[in-house]
């Protein structure tokens, strides 16, 4: 049987956010970057030890400044998404259920994230929230995808496509928060 606890994250945070005018992981939000204000609800129920970070390169000391027990990884901000998952894969092994999400993905409710623990069960691959008909973020990445998630080909591939044809467990949530983004 596989053991859920403890969960990781990958986070992603190192884009360009050209639709929303700069990096969206230094926009403010309540007085902080919204990556200082995702780290700290993030880190309100897994270790920070436990969280892979993808950042843009020249972002590393600003960014071990704001938590240095976090692994940051540097990817390109021009590459796919998909590039940066597997670049947090390799840095943060999937031995454990991790959680993927964007920086932009305010998802702040706990209750989502426990939902999605409650349906990781042994077969599953991945356990993704489902709010009026729509998918939404995060996604729950089991450890059964370690080996063929490193076989997908980022100038190709996209994750929320691939994982259409996996053992995708979805789970009706009351927030619409799994769809909110800053996309602005």
């Amino acid at each position: 049987m596989e053991a859920f606890e403890p969960p990781q994250v990958y986070l992603l945070a190192a884009g360009q956010g050209r639709r929303a005018g700069g990096p969206k992981a230094w926009r403010d939000c309540d007085g902080q970057p919204l990556l200082r204000r995702q780290l700290d609800f993030l880190c309100g129920f897994i270790a920070g030890e436990r969280i892979a970070v993808s950042i843009q390169p020249d972002w590393l000391r600003r960014c071990q400044a704001l938590d240095g027990r976090v692994q940051w990884v540097g990817v390109d901000p021009q590459a796919p998404a998909l590039a940066a998952v597997l670049a947090l894969a390799r840095a943060l092994p999937l031995d454990h259920w991790t959680y993927l999400i964007h920086v932009d993905m305010r998802v702040w409710q706990p209750e989502v994230y426990g939902l999605l623990a409650k349906r990781a069960l042994p077969g599953t691959e991945a356990v993704v929230p489902v709010q009026g008909g729509r998918r939404g973020h995060p996604v729950l990445l089991s450890p059964r995808l370690k080996g063929v998630l490193s076989l997908l080909d980022p100038g190709r591939d996209r994750l929320d496509s691939w994982l259409r044809a996996r053992d995708v467990a979805v789970v009706d949530v009351p927030f619409p928060c799994i769809h909110d983004n800053w996309n602005f």
